[in-house]
């Protein structure tokens, strides 16, 4: 996770914690997490491309 999306998610999260958070504010983390997933998710799935499979 980089600097960026630490921060907007602690944003998010004070919304959230407030009650404040609306539509606009779900579809923003939303978002970043899928962001944020598929970031982590992609040297697995280079490794597994790059492994012959059994």
């Amino acid at each position: 996770m980089s600097p960026e999306q630490l921060k907007k998610l602690q944003q998010l999260n004070q919304l959230f914690a407030q009650g404040s958070a609306g539509p606009k504010q779900v579809k923003q983390l939303s978002a970043l997490l899928a962001e944020i997933n598929q970031l982590a998710s992609w040297p697995e799935e280079n490794i597994k491309q790059t492994l012959p499979s059994h």
